[in-house]
Parts: C-alpha cells; structure tokens; sequence
C-alpha cells in the first residue's frame, strides 16, 4: 500500500471552472475518470502530457506524477491535486479504497485500450466496479465562453499577420519546404506557442492534395499557392486556408474561375449558419453551389468543424452527421474544389454561430490575389 501525497489547490479565474464542472455534473453523476488531456485542461486549469481527473461527488482530483505536481497545485482551480508515486492506475485504485468508492466509470474521450486494461486490472484487484462511461465529455467544450471565443480570435488573427509577412518570402525557386518553414517561424514570432496541426502548403498541380505534405517543389510563375496552418496558443487553436496566384499561368482563366466557385460556396456556407441549424444543412447550401457549377466530384470533405482546445472538434458541417449548431459554436468553413493534374482551391474562414447568423472572425481578406 502507498501513501498518496495530497494538496488543496486555490482558485484560478481565468475561465468559469464551476459552470464547467457544472454542465459536466449535469450530464453525468457517474464517479467518473477522465484521461484525456484537453478535458483536464478544460475542467481544472492544469495542462500537461501526463495526468488523469477524478470526479466524484461533485469534486475533482487530479493524479500527476513529480514532474507536475508543483505547477498542478499552482494553476487548478478548486482541485484536490494527488502526487502519483506508482502507476497511476494503482494510485486511483489505491484513493478509491481509502476513500470508499465502489465503483468508478472511465471516459472514453480518448481512452486508450491498453490504459483501460491497466485501469480494469487495477480495479478488479481492489475489489472496484469498473465501466466505460456512456457520457460524452468531449460535448461540454461545444459551446465556447466569451473568453474562449476572444483567445480562438487573438489566435486566429496572429496566423494571419504571420501569413501576411511570410507572403514577403514569396519567390520564384522557394520551396513548398522552405515556405512552410517560414510561416511557422512567423507564427512563433506572433507568440504561437506551437502550430495548431501540421502545415500543409503546396504548389501548383500539387494543390489538388487536400492534405497534401510540404516536398521539395519549386515555386513557378504561374503556380497558385495553398496554405493551410494556424497557430496554439494558451492551449486554444487556429486555422484557416489562403489560396493565392504567383502570377497567371497558362491555367489561371480555369483556375480563378474554380476559384470564385470556391468563394461563392464559402460566403453561402457562412451566410447558413445560425443557431438551431444543423451541420449538414449548412454544408448542403455550400455544396450545392460547387455541384450546380459541374465540379460536385471535386469536393469530397466535409464543409468544416468545430475548432477549441483541439483542432477538430464537435460539432462538425458535413453530409455525414446531424450535428446542431449552437450558439457560442466557433467553426470553420473550408469550401474547395481539387482537380487531379490541375491544382486546387480551398478558402477557410472561422466563424461564432449565432442566432442571427455566421459571423466571420478573420480579418484577411477571401479575395482573388495575384502576387
């Protein structure tokens, strides 16, 4: 048996912990262990790449090992903070026992398989219930709070004004490599704590590759150009699509035409939200603008998503899900249209749903740019 080391930590106003933990209480009662990094964060403060949250009877205790126990005691609100000695499975267990719980029910945002064989193991041997939890945690963090929306905007709005001085490096022979290394350079000088997701920036006929990988392509005149990036900070993310021309090639009447299809659809997408609507009405009223224009077969993702502590959240605009939007939802809309051998446009935006409609929270513009 070990002896568990506790602390009682204060309060940390940043965000509203208690309505948080609140709306959590509200969907589930369950004793309930979560494993997931960006609910820890979102529920007590506490940001780290190791730490499991316990709550039960309404209160929150956090397991760390000594590498966080200092900074968890510091920056948690209201949380009982537990200095893990072994294995954190044996430490819930061990704090269950002491603590006559019975039984324990385990999140499954983002549970790890061999994690909830240790957790079963440990539980069993301690004579403690044990289920995966029928709550979906991940849903508290739909609707943002005021304080959430102004960080997702400051960080949204760095991106670009990294965007716009990178554009300065712009030139012919750059590489899709080199390019992409000088826009995260610019967000970390922004105050980026990192990329929001992995760069994707690409050159003429390789622009058709939605998610296609930074390579060693040259920039040529007459090539467009496709970035997709953003930036994390304060442990919230970014993200947006430019589309620009380095010139105009031997394509452009084709491609700026696809172009103004691409921002047609994305006007109408963002013009369709309101709150009460539903993901896929909003993503059917961009994509009927793409089809009634012949280039249907050439959209094959979802319209866009959510965006908070993880780049892709709930709810989502796409033709797969029913998602409802909300009130306070931030979410992207990302239109484009990838011709194989041709070259691609994608234009994204975010924007707060609201009852009176989608409101834009990017300050660059979507038009058509010749460099």
């Amino acid at each position: 048996m070990c002896k568990l080391t506790l602390t009682e930590s204060g309060e940390n106003k940043k965000f509203n912990y208690d309505a948080r933990l609140e709306r959590l209480l509200k969907l589930t009662n369950e004793n309930i262990l979560i494993t997931k990094n960006e609910n820890i964060f979102y529920l007590t403060g506490f940001k780290g790449s190791a730490g499991w949250l316990l709550i039960s009877n309404g209160k929150k205790y956090l397991f760390v090992d000594s590498r966080y126990s200092e900074h968890a005691s510091k920056v948690t609100h209201k949380t009982t903070v537990i200095l893990v000695a072994v294995t954190y499975q044996d430490a819930v267990a061990e704090f269950c026992k002491e603590n006559n719980i019975k039984e324990i029910h385990v999140a499954k945002n983002g549970l790890y398989l061999s994690d909830y064989e240790s957790i079963v193991a440990s539980m069993v041997n301690n004579s403690i219930k044990i289920a995966i939890s029928k709550a979906d945690i991940d849903t508290i963090r739909n609707v943002k709070e005021k304080e959430e929306i102004k960080i997702i905007k400051d960080n949204l709005n760095r991106a670009e004004k990294a965007m716009t001085k990178m554009l300065a490096f712009v030139k012919e022979g750059v590489t899709e490599q080199e390019l992409a290394a000088e826009l995260e350079y610019q967000m970390r000088k922004e105050g980026g704590d990192k990329t929001a997701f992995d760069t994707i920036l690409l050159f003429g006929e390789r622009t058709s590759l939605p998610h296609g990988v930074p390579s060693e392509r040259k920039l040529k005149l007459g090539d467009n150009i496709l970035m997709d990036f953003g930036l994390s900070r304060d442990g919230y993310k970014s993200d947006i699509t430019r589309t620009f021309f380095f010139g105009k090639g031997n394509n452009f009447e084709e491609m700026s035409k696809i172009y103004n299809i691409v921002r047609e659809a994305h006007h109408k997408g963002i013009e369709a939200i309101h709150s009460g609507v539903s993901g896929k009405e909003v993503d059917n009223a961009a994509r009927e603008i793409i089809k009634n224009k012949g280039y249907g077969q050439y959209f094959g993702h979802g319209l866009g998503h959510s965006v908070g502590l993880e780049i892709h959240e709930s709810p989502r605009l796409s033709p797969l899900v029913d998602h409802i939007l909300e009130g306070g939802c931030v979410v992207t809309v990302e239109p484009g249209i990838y011709v194989p051998n041709l070259g691609g446009v994608r234009i994204e935006n975010m924007a707060i749903v609201t009852k009176n409609g989608g409101v834009s929270i990017n300050d660059t513009p979507t038009d058509l740019i010749v460099l």
